[in-house]
């Protein structure tokens, strides 16, 4: 979807044939921590998210139906046909076996959808102002990090940070103590970054940030 992968997403779906209950509830919460969604629903199948085509093979039918193509062509079109349990598809007067008919999952707007082997994900692509801003704050975390080690520290070295916010932030701000404890910063400043200190810029979502950091004088985690 062209999301990446730090930017929160609100929900994911899930149809999994054949798993029980308990066997999802065990791994659910380990899914949205790697997948990096808010929450992870369950369902039977994904025929409320998804959009259903069917694209009639002509290589295989065209000698077998030769007038009836046209109608046949005019229902797939139209998403006037019967998907039947045994695979066939029923439309323009004739039933297609599963060899003659391609089955097409389609995404619903504002959602993705992928298959595998029975398996069926769909995850919601919207994006709310506070979801941006969280992925904001995760992309200038991984910024720090990258710097902390740039600069030789060790990992449990605490650090003194400067962030600079060249243009509107103030939806950003609100994250800056989750982002200092989870890179050890022991104090977080705004405003222009101090000679000297090691520095990088990172790109976010709605503005740029300039970043600063030192190892905190005789503090270690």
């Amino acid at each position: 979807a062209g999301i990446r992968t730090r930017q929160p997403l609100a929900r994911l779906w899930v149809a999994l044939p054949g798993a029980g209950p308990a066997e999802l509830d065990a791994l659910l919460g380990i899914v949205a921590d790697e997948v990096n969604v808010k929450e992870v629903v369950t369902i039977g199948d994904e025929s409320e998210l998804v959009e259903r085509r069917v694209k009639p093979l002509l290589p295989r039918i065209g000698r077998k139906l030769g007038p009836a193509i046209p109608a046949v062509m005019a229902a797939a079109r139209e998403g006037s046909f019967e998907i039947r349990s045994d695979g066939s598809v029923s439309l323009g007067g004739v039933v297609l076996t599963p060899d003659e008919v391609e089955i097409l999952a389609v995404p619903r707007p504002g959602t993705a959808v992928a298959h595998d082997e029975g398996l069926v994900v769909v995850i919601d692509t919207a994006l709310t102002d506070e979801l941006r801003a969280e992925g904001d704050a995760r992309e200038l975390q991984r910024a720090i990090q990258d710097l902390r080690r740039d600069a030789g520290l060790e990992l449990d070295d605490r650090i003194d940070l400067v962030v600079r916010f060249d243009g509107d932030a103030a939806a950003v701000r609100p994250h800056l103590p989750a982002v200092a404890a989870e890179t050890l910063a022991e104090a977080v400043g705004e405003g222009p970054l101090p000679e000297g200190w090691p520095a990088a810029a990172v790109t976010l979502g709605t503005t740029t940030a300039g970043i600063a950091l030192r190892r905190s004088a005789g503090r270690s985690a």
